[in-house]
């Protein structure tokens, strides 16, 4: 496992449209089962990607996904995790990411309260298995 990864508070997930065009998002990751995975909404975009094409690539990168010149890019494949595992995935990445955890879930309430979003959780998990 990729030290630069497992150290990493941010990581830049890059997957690919229909048309083969790039598609990078900055994810908070674990290490997970022999590669590094994430949580996210089931209805969002990375999860239609992944089930379209597993090509996936992960590298260090800033809050915004900015990643620096120089950065190692990891290539690797990705799958959409069965329940069992978004449980256990939610559970490490709540641990590993204590107060950014809280304060989504304040957030979340918040525009739930203001109308404008709904109170929906993490459903579902990506896992990105690196080449070797």
């Amino acid at each position: 496992m990729p030290a630069d990864l497992d150290a990493a508070k941010y990581v830049s997930f890059t997957t690919y449209k229909k048309d083969g065009t790039p598609v990078a998002l900055p994810v908070w990751i674990v290490p997970f089962d022999g590669g590094y995975a994430f949580t996210t909404d089931t209805n969002s975009f990375k999860v239609k990607r992944v089930r379209n094409d597993a090509r996936a690539s992960l590298a260090v990168s800033n809050m915004k996904g900015v990643v620096a010149d120089g950065a190692v890019v990891h290539e690797g494949a990705a799958v959409v995790l069965n329940a069992d595992d978004v449980k256990r995935v939610a559970e490490l990445v709540k641990a590993k990411y204590k107060v950014g955890w809280a304060l989504l879930g304040v957030m979340s309430v918040a525009k739930k309260l203001l109308g404008k979003g709904s109170t929906a959780t993490a459903e579902c998990a990506i896992k990105v298995t690196l080449h070797s």
